[in-house]
């Protein structure tokens, strides 16, 4: 058995019989709910989590000390792009200026804090540390996890293959697992083409809430497009090839607008298929359908 982090890749040769995956809580204490009953259903589950715990509703500290906690007991906790804004704040690093507090970043501060903090107040917090010790990707013998993306070909675990440059932000092989979006979803954004999932591995995100997600397939199939309040799990796939799975339930959004986008953990079994979901609408846990 060899896993080893690499290029902030969690990278482990051994399958497990289930995966339990959460991403984009948003400080969401509703998902927290969620997670337990999976885990109460699957006790023997990997549970992954796949970023974007901060910035949104009101609970990032709990939901922070919740997963410090989880981490501790075998969990794996990958980095979304809001914890990476979160970082870059507190080193200084922000790719464009405010774009954190744009993002809710004070608000986290005063969530987590009590108050707003200076970047160098951050960095001496056990909330940093712990942030700064969390690989960005977990890839495994048939499942990706990742925040947003890889590029879906046979390289997308090569860093030297991530040169794109989009409105100047060059998108490196870190920017693109916890940025992209169209550039994943798609081979042609502007026609909107489904890519093909070249990886052979399945590959499980969050980042955008599903009910965003359009586009039409080489083969004549099209997404169905969904109301933003129906933030269901959805996935991309051509016949013959592994599914890309979206599961970001919308926590992000306003919750007087949007209540019940409480999140989707899914559990998968080892070889990437979704056997359950839980949300809003069956927090017990039901069969994937889509």
């Amino acid at each position: 058995m060899t896993r080893k982090i690499v290029d902030q890749t969690f990278e482990d040769d051994q399958k497990k019989d289930n995966y339990i995956f959460i991403s984009d809580i948003h400080g969401n204490l509703e998902t927290i709910d969620l997670i337990e009953q999976a885990k109460k259903d699957y006790p023997l589950a990997q549970l992954v989590t796949g970023g974007d715990y901060i910035d949104g509703r009101e609970h990032v500290k709990e939901v922070l000390d919740y997963l410090i906690d989880q981490k501790n007991q075998g969990a794996l906790v990958l980095l979304g792009n809001h914890e990476q804004m979160m970082l870059n704040f507190a080193e200084g690093t922000e790719h464009q200026d405010g774009i954190w507090f744009y993002n809710g970043g004070g608000k986290t501060l005063t969530n987590i804090f009590g108050r707003t903090l200076l970047p160098d107040e951050v960095r001496e917090s056990k909330y940093y540390r712990f942030l700064k010790s969390c690989p960005t990707m977990y890839d495994t013998p048939q499942i990706i996890f990742v925040h947003a993306g890889v590029r879906p070909d046979e390289k997308y675990n090569d860093p030297t293959t991530y040169n794109k440059v989009v409105y100047g932000l060059k998108f490196d092989y870190d920017f693109y697992r916890i940025w992209a979006r169209e550039e994943y979803w798609y081979s042609d954004q502007a026609e909107k083409m489904i890519a093909h999932n070249r990886t052979g591995k399945t590959i499980v995100t969050g980042h955008t809430p599903t009910a965003a997600l359009e586009g039409k397939y080489d083969d004549g199939r099209k997404m169905k497009q969904l109301q933003k309040d129906d933030c269901i799990v959805r996935k991309m796939q051509y016949p013959g090839e592994p599914a890309r799975i979206f599961t970001d339930g919308g926590s992000h959004s306003d919750p007087l607008i949007y209540p019940h986008n409480d999140g989707n953990v899914v559990v998968l079994d080892g070889n990437g298929e979704v056997v359950r979901v839980y949300n809003w609408k069956n927090p017990q846990g039901t069969k994937f359908d889509e």
